[in-house]
């Protein structure tokens, strides 16, 4: 089996609509560690799919898609940047696999009028933690801070601070709670996100925003999340306006290959997806 790059992409870079980028970034983790690892590891399990999305209509192996390897990282935030940077220059579409969240707001800062969709058990909204402004406790703040609050949208949460629930309240920041989603439903849900987030959508997936009994290998699990099928849902309706994508927080340590597999898929349909848009 092939791992040396994510399944189908094969494309050389100049060539691809689509580029894969592995930063394996591990300094921050509270719980568990080994989000460093997370790349090799969806890369490994994007193998066990067939190219053919049957539902799409999408062959993966006709569309293409680059995979850049992962990143050497020395300064995260100038290094992500750069490199996002570099894709998004040439044209391109970046999907990024974590690596630990705080990888999403050096990505974010490359893009001009742009919301951002996050996928996320915990609110990410201290504006420290532990004495570390750029810690993946503060994603969401970071984000906040680099596009605003208005064009920011946490959905799936179940663990917020009374810090952060307070700052919320004060910038003006709103979520949707995996509660809340479980009550409304995905149709309302989407229908909601169309109201918030007009324009390009950014969408960054913290696997720990889905159900640990799903995703289990993650480096903080929360009880009660999300379906996965919710997340595959919103982002098939999403594809045509989503110009970026990260996936991150899986913990390989800790997974039995079902996170690592579900991310792969996640990435694999959200390529699909956006294909079939635009057919």
């Amino acid at each position: 089996m092939k791992e040396a790059s994510f399944a189908d992409a094969d494309a050389v870079f100049s060539y691809s609509k689509y580029v894969i980028l592995g930063i394996p970034l591990d300094v921050s983790g509270t719980h568990r560690r080994g989000t460093g690892k997370t790349p090799k590891a969806i890369r490994q399990e994007s193998y066990n799919f067939e190219t053919f999305i049957y539902d799409l209509g999408i062959d993966l192996d006709d569309v293409p898609i680059h995979d850049m390897g992962d990143l050497p990282i020395d300064n995260p935030r100038f290094d992500v940047f750069d490199a996002v940077g570099k894709i998004v220059a040439a044209g391109k579409v970046p999907i990024l696999m974590g690596g630990e969240h705080s990888i999403t707001p050096y990505a974010v800062e490359v893009f001009s009028d742009v919301s951002v969709l996050v996928f996320d058990a915990h609110l990410d909204y201290r504006d420290e933690y532990e004495g570390d402004k750029n810690s993946h406790a503060c994603a969401t703040r970071r984000i906040d801070e680099a596009i605003s609050p208005e064009k920011v949208l946490p959905v799936g949460v179940r663990s917020i601070s009374k810090e952060e629930y307070d700052d919320a309240k004060i910038h003006g920041l709103e979520y949707i709670t995996a509660d809340q989603v479980r009550k409304i439903g995905t149709k309302k849900l989407i229908k909601l996100i169309d109201e918030m987030m007009p324009g390009k959508i950014y969408v960054s997936i913290d696997m720990d925003g889905i159900d640990p009994s799903y995703a289990p290998g993650v480096g903080t699990p929360e009880p009660y999340g999300l379906d996965p099928q919710v997340i595959k849902d919103v982002i098939r309706h999403l594809a045509p306006r989503i110009v970026g994508m990260d996936v991150v927080e899986v913990c390989p340590p800790y997974d039995n290959g079902n996170t690592a597999s579900l991310a792969a898929k996640l990435i694999r349909d959200f390529i699909g997806a956006k294909e079939a848009s635009e057919k």
